[in-house]
C-alpha cells in the first residue's frame, strides 16, 4: 500500500498541503446540525455516498475526507498499530480540510492508547489536561477525542480511527456508529490489500526460487570443481534469490561431529570464522537449526531468530549481520545426510509451500552434482591409480616395483606418506616396511610392533581408516617422527587362500573426510601389490625348488650337479671324491609305518650326516633314500673319515615321534679322475660301489674295475626280465595247501618261475626284487593273474576241480595300483572264470602304506567275490584296529615261526597268538613251510585249519599239479 509521505512529528498536521475541494462550514454549527437537524437515515445514506466512491488507490485519503465533512471536526486519522502496540502508523490524515503527510507516533500515554476493545474512546472535552504526556494533543490543541478500533473481518485488531476537535464536542450516537463503520471498512480494505501484498510477495519470493533453481542447474552442468560449484551456488542464491547471506557446510564423522563450512557469499563478514557448529545433540552447539538438519534430514526453518531460543547462542552476532529468519537444508546422499545449505534473510517473512519445495529441490540437485562431481573425480582417480600401476608393472624387478607403486599410491591420493608391510612369519605382533614414502622420497626400511595401532585393525578387519589423530596410534618406533599425521588408511594383503601376509597404507597431514576414493584406490592398489608379492614368493619357491630338496632341504639332484660340474670345470682341478649313499631296507618304513614317517626320517637322516661334515664336504639328496656327499680335494684317507664319521651318525637309534628307528647305510666312493673321467661317469662309479657294498654287507666300498661287469649283469638281466615278460616266457607252479584235519587239498599258492636260456633257472630272490626295483612289478602281477585264470580254464575244460582257491600274492605297489580290480575282473571274464575260484594274498607292508584305502580295496574285492588273506602275517607292523576292519578270509603264519615254534617258546606263543587272534576275528589260519609231522601235529592242535610246505608237497608245474592233486568233476 502506498501512501503519502510519513512524518515522525506532529506539527506536519498543521502544514496542510491537499486543500479540500469543498469550503469548511462552520464547525460548531456543523455539528449542530448533525446532531439536531440530520436524521439517522440522512446520515447513514451520505456514508454509504462517501464509501462507495472511495477507490482503491486513495481509498483511506477519501475515507477520512469524507469523515471530516460529516463529522465537522478539525482532524481525522486512520492509523495501522504496529504488532508490538507501542507504535503507530497513520494511513491516512484529515487537517482542517485537508490531506496531510502520514506520522508514525508513540502510542504510549495517549487516547489512542486507550482505543482497544470493542468500546469506543471518547474524550467530548479536556483531552488534553487527562493525557498530559501527549505532545500532539498540546500541538494540536485539541479539546475533545473520539476514537473506535478498527479490526479485519476475521476479527483481527488492525488499529483504529480517531476524530479530534479544538472545540469541546458532544456528539450525537450516530458520530459514533459512523466511525465503527467506517472502521469496519477500513479495516476489511486493509485486509484485503495486506492479502494482495503478501500474495504479491510470495509470487515473486516463488519466481526468485524458480530462477534461482534454474541458474543453480545451469551451474550443476558446467562446473567441473567441487568448490567452484559450492561458490557458484552460493553466490546466485544471494544474488538471485535475494538472500542476505548463503553457506555450504559438510558433516564431520570426527569426535565433535563438526559442521565444516566449505564455501559462503552475502554478509558473511567473518560471521562464520566466529561460530562453531556441530550437529551432535549431547553438545550445546549441535542444537540449532544447522545441526537439528543434519540428525533430521529434514529442512529447518526458523522464522524469527531474535525470539527463536534454539538460536540464542548466536542471536547477537546474527541480528548484528542483519540476519532475521534462516532455512536450513540438508545434502543427502541417498538416506544420509552429508551436508547442508544455509540460508539467511534479512527479513521475518514467511516461505510459502511452494518457495520451500523449490529450494528443497535445490537442495537435492546440489547433493546430486557434489556427489556426480565427486564420482567422476573418483573415477578418473581409479583410472589414474591403475594407469600408475600398469605403468610399475614394466619394473618388475622386486624392490623397485614396490618402490614405483608405493609412490603412485601417495600421487594418486594426495597422502604425504605411503607404505607396504609384511608380517613376521616368526612373529605375527611385528611388521616390516618393504618400502616406505614420505613426501615423495625413499626412506629407509624399519621394524615395527602391531599391537595397539591401526595396521593392527587392518589385519582383523581388512580395511580400517582413523579419521583425524591417528598419529596418536602410531607404532611406537615412529611416533615421535611422525608426529605430523592426522590421518590414516590401511588395507590388509591376503594371498591366493585368503590368509593375510601383509598390508599397505597411506598418512595423511589434515584429516580425512571423505573415504570413497581412498578406499577404492587401496583396494586397488593392495591387490596389484599382493599380486606382485606372491609372484616373487612363486619365484622364489620356484628357485628353491629348483636346487633345494624340499623334504630334507638339502640342495638337490640339480643343485649337486651343477656343483660338479664347476668343480670339474676348475683348471688345475685336485683330486675329487664322490660318495653315494643309500639307506638299508629304508622302503619297509615306508610300507609299513607310510611314507609321511618316511619322509621325517629322511629329514632326520639329513641333519645326522650334515651335523658330521666339514667345511669342504657338500652334502645333497639325490631322491629316494640315495644322498651325495662331494669333497673337494680328497684322498683315500680323508674321504674315509668322512665315511667313518657319516656312518657313526647313524649308530644310535633315531628318535623320532617317540618312536626309535635303527638305520645303516651303504656307501660307495670313486674319485676322479682316476675312477672316472667326466661327472656322469664319476657318479655311475660311485653308483656301482654302492650297489657292491649292499650286495657284499659291508659299510662302503670303494670303485674298483671289474666292479663294472657285475652292474653290466644285472642290467642285462632287466632286459632279459622284460623280454621274457613281453614274449609270455615265464611259467607258473602251484604249491598246494591242505586242510590238517583230513590232509585234502583246499586250494594251492601260485608261484612264478623264469628260466632263462642264457641265465638258467633265476631265482625268484632275484627277478621279484629287480622287477620291483625297476618298475616292472605290476606288468609281472598281471600277467601271473592273467595266466592263473588260463590255467583254471584249461583244467575246467578237461573236467578237473580245483577245490577251494587258487592264490595269487599281489605285491604293494600292485594294490595300490587303481587298475588291479578291473585287470582282475577282465582276466575273469575274458577266461571264464569265477571271482570265487581266486584268492589274493597281501603282505602286512602291502596294505599298512595306505590302510584306508586298502580297507576300502579290500570291502570291493569281497564284494566282487574273491578271496583275501593276509600273507607272512607277524613279520610287519600293522594295527589290529586296522587288521579287524580288513575284509580278509585268512591270516597265513609265515615259515619263520612255524621252522622254530617247536624249539622257540617266543615262536611257539606267537603262532598261538596268530591262531588265537584269528579265530576271535573269524578268520582261517593257513601254515607256511611246514616241513615236517611234528609241526603238523603242534599246529592242528593249536586250531590251526591249514597248511602248506614241502611236508604236503613242493612246487608243481600246472601239469604235474593236476596229475597229482586234481580229480576229474563228478558227472550227474
Amino acid at each position: 500500500m502506498q501512501t503519502r509521505g510519513t512524518a515522525g512529528c506532529s506539527s506536519k498536521l498543521l502544514n496542510c498541503r491537499y486543500p479540500c475541494k469543498a469550503s469548511r462550514p462552520s464547525t460548531v454549527g456543523r455539528i449542530l446540525r448533525l446532531n439536531d437537524l440530520v436524521t439517522s437515515h440522512d446520515v447513514f445514506r451520505r456514508l454509504a455516498d462517501s464509501l462507495s466512491m472511495a477507490t482503491d488507490e486513495a481509498f483511506f485519503e477519501q475515507l477520512v475526507a469524507a469523515l471530516g465533512e460529516m463529522l465537522g471536526v478539525d482532524y481525522v486519522m486512520l492509523a495501522r498499530v504496529d504488532a508490538d502496540a507501542c507504535e503507530a502508523t497513520s494511513l491516512a490524515l484529515w487537517a482542517h480540510g485537508q490531506l496531510v503527510d502520514n506520522i508514525r507516533y508513540p502510542l504510549l500515554g495517549t487516547p489512542c492508547e486507550q482505543v482497544n476493545g470493542q468500546a469506543a474512546c471518547h474524550y467530548p472535552n479536556g483531552v488534553c489536561s487527562l493525557f498530559p504526556d501527549d505532545p500532539m494533543l498540546a500541538e494540536l490543541n485539541a479539546e475533545a477525542y473520539l476514537g473506535v478500533p478498527m479490526y479485519t473481518p476475521d476479527g483481527r485488531a488492525l488499529g483504529l480511527v480517531a476524530a479530534l476537535h479544538t472545540q469541546p464536542i458532544d456528539m450525537s450516537r450516530h458520530a459514533e456508529e459512523v466511525l465503527r463503520i467506517t472502521a469496519a471498512r477500513a479495516g476489511a480494505e486493509l485486509a484485503r490489500q495486506e492479502s494482495e501484498q503478501h500474495h504479491r510477495e510470495q509470487l515473486l519470493s516463488t519466481n526468485r526460487a524458480l530462477k534461482l533453481l534454474s541458474r543453480c542447474n545451469q551451474a550443476l552442468i558446467q562446473t567441473e570443481q567441487e568448490q567452484q560449484l559450492l561458490e557458484a551456488i552460493c553466490q546466485l542464491a544471494v544474488d538471485i534469490g535475494g538472500y542476505r547471506m548463503a553457506w555450504v557446510g559438510y558433516a564431520r564423522h570426527d569426535d565433535a561431529k563438526h559442521i565444516a563450512p566449505q564455501a559462503s557469499a552475502g554478509n558473511a563478514q567473518g560471521y562464520l570464522d566466529q561460530i562453531t557448529l556441530s550437529w551432535s545433540a549431547q553438545q550445546r552447539n549441535g542444537r540449532g537449526p544447522a545441526g537439528r538438519t543434519v540428525r533430521s534430514g529434514e529442512p529447518v526453518i526458523i522464522q524469527d531468530l531474535a525470539n527463536d531460543p534454539s538460536f540464542i547462542s548466536w542471536r547477537e552476532m546474527a541480528l548484528r549481520h542483519g540476519f532475521r529468519s534462516i532455512l536450513c537444508l540438508p545434502l543427502k546422499r541417498g538416506d544420509q545426510v552429508f551436508g547442508i545449505l544455509a540460508l539467511y534473510q534479512s527479513n521475518t517473512d514467511s516461505i510459502s509451500s511452494e518457495e520451500r519445495q523449490l529450494l528443497c529441490e535445490l537442495a537435492d540437485n546440489l547433493a546430486f552434482g557434489i556427489d556426480t562431481l565427486r564420482q567422476r573425480i573418483a573415477q578418473q582417480r581409479i583410472q589414474h591409480a591403475v594407469l600408475k600401476i600398469a605403468s610399475a608393472v614394466s619394473a618388475r624387478s622386486g624392490e623397485e616395483f614396490l618402490d614405483q607403486l608405493t609412490h603412485h599410491m601417495a600421487e594418486a591420493l594426495d597422502a604425504e606418506l605411503a607404505f607396504i608391510a609384511r608380517i613376521d612369519p616368526a612373529d605375527p605382533t611385528r611388521a616390516h616396511t618393504l618400502t616406505i614414502v614420505i613426501d615423495g622420497q625413499r626412506q629407509p626400511n624399519f621394524s615395527y610392533t602391531l599391537p595397539g595401532t591401526p595396521c593392527e585393525d587392518v589385519l582383523f578387519e581388512t580395511e580400517y581408516i582413523v579419521h583425524d589423530d591417528a598419529d596418536k596410534r602410531l607404532p611406537v618406533e615412529g611416533r615421535e617422527a611422525l608426529s605430523w599425521v592426522r590421518a590414516y588408511a590401511g588395507r590388509r594383503l591376503d594371498n591366493a587362500a585368503g590368509e593375510p601376509f601383509g598390508l599397505l597404507g597411506v598418512m595423511f597431514s589434515q584429516p580425512l573426510h571423505s573415504t570413497e576414493l581412498v578406499t577404492s584406490v587401496l583396494q586397488i592398489f593392495a591387490a596389484g601389490v599382493a599380486a606382485e608379492l606372491e609372484r616373487q614368493e612363486d619365484e622364489a619357491r620356484i628357485r628353491r625348488l629348483a636346487y633345494l630338496d624340499p623334504g630334507t632341504g638339502l640342495p638337490n639332484r640339480i643343485a649337486f650337479t651343477q656343483r660338479l660340474e664347476s668343480a670339474l670345470s676348475c683348471t688345475g682341478c685336485p683330486q675329487i671324491g664322490l660318495m653315494l649313499l643309500d639307506l638299508n631296507r629304508f622302503k619297509d618304513i615306508n610300507d609299513t609305518l607310510g611314507h609321511d614317517i618316511g619322509d621325517k626320517v629322511l629329514a632326520a637322516v639329513a641333519d645326522a650326516f650334515s651335523g658330521t661334515l666339514m667345511g669342504n664336504e657338500y652334502l645333497a639328496r639325490l631322491g629316494g633314500d640315495e644322498f651325495v656327499v662331494l669333497i673337494a680335494p680328497s684322498d683315500a684317507y680323508t674321504i674315509t673319515d668322512t665315511a667313518e664319521r657319516l656312518l657313526g651318525s647313524l649308530t644310535a637309534p633315531l628318535q623320532l615321534d617317540e618312536q626309535a628307528f635303527e638305520l645303516d647305510v651303504s656307501i660307495g666312493i670313486a674319485f676322479y679322475p682316476d675312477d672316472a673321467g667326466s661327472a656322469r661317469e664319476l657318479l655311475k662309479h660311485a653308483d656301482i660301489a654302492m650297489y657292491q657294498a649292499k650286495q657284499q654287507n659291508v659299510p662302503y666300498r670303494f670303485f674298483e674295475a671289474h666292479m663294472g661287469a657285475a652292474l653290466a649283469l644285472r642290467l642285462d638281466m632287466t632286459k632279459r626280465l622284460a623280454a621274457a615278460l613281453a614274449d609270455g616266457a615265464l611259467s607258473l607252479h602251484f604249491q598246494p595247501q591242505v586242510d590238517l584235519t583230513t590232509l585234502r587239498l583246499t586250494g594251492a599258492e601260485v608261484l612264478c618261475r623264469w628260466h632263462d636260456p642264457e641265465l638258467g633257472t633265476v631265482s625268484p630272490a632275484e627277478f621279484i626284487p629287480l622287477a620291483e626295483e625297476r618298475g616292472m612289478i605290476v606288468p609281472l602281477g598281471n600277467w601271473v593273474i592273467d595266466a592263473t585264470c588260463r590255467q583254471l580254464a584249461a583244467w575246467q575244460a578237461e573236467g578237473l576241480v580245483v577245490p577251494g582257491q587258487l592264490a595269487i600274492n599281489v605285491a604293494s605297489r600292485q594294490f595300490d595300483d587303481n587298475q588291479l580290480i578291473d585287470t582282475l575282473q577282465h582276466s575273469c571274464a575274458k577266461h571264464g572264470i569265477a571271482a570265487s575260484q581266486l584268492g589274493l594274498e597281501l603282505t602286512e607292508s602291502g596294505f599298512m602304506s595306505d590302510p584306508d584305502q586298502a580297507i576300502a580295496m579290500t570291502e570291493a574285492l569281497k564284494r566282487l567275490g574273491f578271496g583275501l588273506s593276509i600273507d607272512d602275517f607277524g613279520t610287519g607292523y600293522s594295527s589290529l584296529a586296522y587288521l579287524k576292519r580288513f575284509a580278509a578270509d585268512k591270516i597265513k603264519i609265515d615259515m619263520s615261526f612255524v621252522a622254530d615254534m617247536l624249539e622257540s617258546d617266543n615262536d611257539h606263543a606267537i603262532v598261538t597268538t596268530i591262531i588265537a587272534m584269528a579265530r576271535t576275528l573269524q578268520m582261517e589260519t593257513v601254515a607256511e613251510g611246514v616241513e615236517t609231522a611234528e609241526q603238523a601235529e603242534a599246529l592242528l592242535a593249536l586250531g590251526c585249519q591249514q597248511a602248506q610246505g614241502y611236508y604236503f608237497g613242493q612246487p608243481l608245474t600246472g601239469e604235474a599239479f593236476a596229475k597229482q592233486w586234481l580229480t576229474p568233476m563228478l558227472v550227474e
